[in-house]
């Protein structure tokens, strides 16, 4: 199996039009639902940890997602999770990611080499859950 990591930061907009970032038990729900939708077209399963930024009092999570070679497939759901409509490529250092940002938030994805090491940076505040 292939797996890819996956940092996902969703928002949510109020009945005034400005947006604020998800609780943590809301962006769990979100992922679950997220892990119904890949699992409608293939078997997928995720380990996945939600984290709260250091410096503020919001959350995010990071993903790895593991599946047979439907990447493309993937890629089209998440960037519909988060309402965005192109995927750029990123560079920072000597690591690539692909980018996509939207109306309900961000995900910047990059392929997963050494499983073990991503898993324990899933791992280095939060407990790592896992969905089949």
């Amino acid at each position: 199996m292939e797996q890819l990591g996956v940092m996902i930061r969703k928002w949510e907009y109020d009945t005034g039009g400005c947006y604020y970032n998800v609780s943590k038990r809301n962006l769990n729900k979100q992922l679950k639902t997220l892990h119904k939708k890949l699992k409608k077209y293939f078997p997928v399963f995720i380990e996945y940890s939600v984290e709260k930024d250091k410096t503020s009092n919001k959350y995010h999570s990071h993903l790895m997602i593991h599946h047979e070679n439907n990447q493309k497939r993937i890629f089209e759901i998440l960037m519909k999770f988060i309402g965005g409509n192109e995927w750029k490529k990123r560079k920072i250092g000597l690591e690539v990611y692909e980018e996509c940002n939207g109306k309900y938030g961000f995900i910047h994805v990059q392929d997963v080499i050494h499983h073990e090491l991503y898993r324990s940076y899933i791992n280095k505040y939060g407990e790592l859950n896992t969905l089949f």
